[in-house]
């Protein structure tokens, strides 16, 4: 630990915004594992461009030492989610330090001092302040990068976490499944689930149809509804906002394939969807993260040579679960991967308290190979 002292600074002008995402290269050089965020996304976030601010507003700071960056992290007040949930919590998310003690405290005693004043209770993360990406600290697990809006961070993040006693909120998982494991025509996928799949659809009155790109704002609406329905069974869960869903769909609708998105119909109503994309992870790894122009071309060569699909989302409304419509979706997925030769598929992001889709990811043999922890931290 050096002696210097450390300073702490918000940031402000354009040259901290480009400090401060420039730090994770610096801090993740030589980690084959990490894979950059985008520079531009990051840089809408740091700007205040994000649909978040019409709703709640944040800052971020930087630790120096001797004039060197050496930590980073964000404060925010979701005051939308405040309001639903009845409480005035506080969300911390950016959170980027070198292998030091003094760094971490420092920059959480910052965090703290600035929701506390704005009459915070708690605050909860590291996570975006979205609360569909990049969520919390990765539990075991390093030794593989991640798959498209999950994290990375190095073991010692967790360890100066539990030592500092915060409380555990939640988890969510990420799955694995090689898709060679379910053969040439999925006839090794476990048979009950198959068993389930060919029921359903058989049965007159359900039926999938493919997303319509063509109809994107209609078909945004009906995964709201869904989204919203099936979620809001689970604790402490925030409905999504339609500027939140958009901002999450039209980051991906360059990369949206319609025969990757289903939604499951039962007498003609849309009560389930699925959504899998090609894990532009893959790609985004190889280009660096857009931090510099040229490598917009690097991303379209490397954007063809994805191997690997990401099962980002499964919901079926309540009122219709238990008829086998998750199977379903499944299947149609796994076929479609067989079909475009992808290698493995992802799935991320789940909660470890989803009942669904953990067991079915489970009864597919999937690995769970990334687990992310999310703490509660009292003011």
């Amino acid at each position: 630990m050096s002696s210097s002292a450390l300073s702490l600074q918000r940031v402000i002008t354009d040259a901290d915004r480009r400090a401060f995402l420039a730090f994770p290269y610096q801090l993740y050089r030589g980690d084959p594992n990490w894979i950059p965020r985008l520079w531009p996304e990051q840089m809408d976030w740091l700007c205040r461009r994000n649909p978040f601010f019409e709703q709640g507003d944040g800052d971020w700071f930087l630790a120096r030492r001797d004039g060197q960056v050496v930590g980073t992290i964000g404060v925010a007040m979701d005051h939308n989610a405040n309001r639903v949930q009845a409480r005035k919590w506080g969300v911390f998310g950016f959170l980027e330090f070198v292998e030091d003690e003094q760094v971490f405290h420092a920059l959480v005693e910052r965090a703290e001092q600035h929701l506390r004043v704005r009459g915070a209770t708690y605050m909860v993360g590291p996570r975006s302040f979205g609360e569909s990406d990049f969520p919390g600290l990765l539990v075991g697990r390093h030794d593989c990068p991640a798959a498209l809006y999950e994290g990375h961070t190095p073991p010692y993040y967790l360890n100066m976490a539990e030592r500092a006693g915060w409380t555990e909120s939640s988890d969510t998982l990420a799955y694995r499944f090689e898709v060679h494991k379910a053969g040439e025509h999925l006839e090794l996928v476990p048979a009950k689930l198959r068993h389930v799949a060919e029921r359903v659809a058989r049965n007159p009155r359900c039926a999938l149809r493919p997303a319509q790109i063509s109809e994107f704002d209609r078909d945004l609406r009906i995964v709201r509804r869904i989204y919203n329905r099936a979620l809001g069974t689970l604790p402490g869960f925030t409905p999504m906002e339609e500027d939140e869903l958009r901002r999450f769909a039209d980051g991906l609708r360059p990369i949206l394939i319609e025969e990757l998105i289903w939604f499951a119909l039962v007498d003609g109503k849309e009560v389930g969807f699925s959504l899998a994309v090609p894990n532009a992870a893959e790609a985004f790894h190889r280009c660096g993260g857009l931090r510099y122009p040229w490598q917009y071309l690097q991303l379209a060569w490397a954007m063809r040579r994805i191997r690997s699909v990401s099962f980002k989302i499964l919901a079926v409304d309540p009122d219709y679960w238990g008829m086998g419509l998750e199977a379903l979706m499944f299947w149609r997925i796994g076929e479609v991967a067989l079909r475009r030769g992808y290698r493995w598929l992802d799935g991320s992001l789940t909660g470890a308290d989803n009942p669904q889709t953990n067991k079915i990811s489970l009864r597919l043999g999937a690995e769970e190979y990334k687990r992310y922890r999310v703490f509660t931290v009292p003011l």
